[in-house]
């Protein structure tokens, strides 16, 4: 009966607890409620490390019983210790260490795409500015390379304008740098780049001159493409050969290619080039050679035929003439006496006919 009586007591004790816990429970604020969930958590938390250092004490026991049994090898103890040793430490890292890395690397995550999005915003809002300021805005012309035609000449035919925005002009360029070549026959080439961030520097590149034109008692340069200047020189340079009777920038071009392709030697010893066209041969070239002799040549035999004429001119005992039209043969100029017979005669003989 007593055992009994004890029983039905402490029953009706844990009715009325849980009753109590109830009704504490329906009072209870949210924050002892949050409470309340953080201290079941962390309880939960204690139990499972709990668990896990009294699974990792076993082990450790088991171990040393395991090695206590073993004999001792020092290089296996060495090896292991060395795997230890080179073992990651993210591995030897616990949970709850995990945790405050996760959240710095989210921060880090957070503030690249933070970088990207700041960074994609500011480079149109650079380049406004840029396009905006002053220098976005041209501000100076130069010129480089230029010797026979003037600066000023060459920036006027450009147009270019200062204050204008850069990169319009700049990519229109092309428009402009023809008209610059148009400007002289001296300009090759011309080429427009940007200088100190908002200068444009135009840079010329000239034909150079490879011979002279005589014509009227006047030399007139001719450049490398053919082309004769319009202005006079009197005194020309010794290095250049001199052309006469030429017509034609055609004919120009290819006497000089030709002449061109001799030896230094030869080009030293020609003092002058005439163009002496027949009507059955239009190629004929009569040079004046520096030692008082002439040579009758074809232009397309020029470059084959005249190394042959140290040779042929060693042999003359007085300046002559060396002619290469056909073959290769000398004869001396003629005497005074017969030049002056042969123009008696043509006089005589047009006096005839008149």
């Amino acid at each position: 009966m007593n055992t009994i009586t004890k029983k039905t007591k402490n029953s009706a004790k844990k009715v009325q607890k849980h009753h109590h816990l109830d009704e504490s429970k329906k009072e209870q604020t949210p924050w002892q409620k949050a409470h309340q969930r953080y201290l079941e958590e962390k309880r939960l938390m204690d139990e499972i490390m709990a668990k896990k250092d009294e699974m990792t004490n076993d082990d450790k026991t088991e171990e040393t019983n395991d090695l206590s049994d073993q004999p001792i090898d020092q290089e296996n103890t060495f090896t292991q210790e060395q795997k230890l040793e080179n073992q990651p430490e993210n591995l030897k890292v616990s949970f709850s260490d995990k945790l405050p890395k996760m959240k710095d690397y989210r921060q880090k995550k957070l503030y690249r795409r933070l970088g990207l999005i700041v960074g994609i915003l500011l480079v149109p809002l650079i380049f406004c500015l840029y396009y905006i300021s002053p220098l976005g805005q041209l501000s100076k012309v130069e010129v480089s390379g230029n010797h026979e035609v003037e600066s000023q000449a060459i920036i006027h035919q450009a147009q270019f304008k200062i204050g204008d925005p850069l990169w319009e002009q700049y990519f229109k360029r092309s428009k402009n740098e023809a008209k610059v070549k148009q400007l002289s026959s001296w300009i090759k080439s011309v080429d427009v780049s940007i200088t100190h961030l908002n200068h444009f520097k135009i840079k010329i590149k000239e034909y150079p001159e490879v011979a002279y034109l005589l014509k009227d008692n006047h030399y007139y340069t001719i450049l490398e493409n053919g082309k004769v200047i319009d202005q006079k020189t009197d005194q020309p340079q010794a290095n250049y050969p001199i052309l006469e009777g030429f017509k034609s920038q055609k004919n120009i071009l290819k006497t000089l290619k030709a002449y061109h392709r001799l030896s230094q030697e030869i080009k030293q010893s020609i003092s002058q080039i005439k163009s002496t066209p027949r009507s059955d041969n239009d190629e004929l070239l009569t040079l004046i050679m520096n030692d008082g002799n002439q040579v009758l040549i074809n232009r397309n035999q020029l470059v084959q035929r005249m190394p042959y004429y140290a040779q042929v001119a060693a042999n003359l005992t007085s300046p002559g003439v060396i002619d290469m039209e056909v073959g290769i043969f000398s004869y001396p100029y003629p005497s005074s006496s017969e030049s002056s017979t042969d123009s008696t005669e043509s006089t005589d003989s047009s006096a005839t006919t008149e």
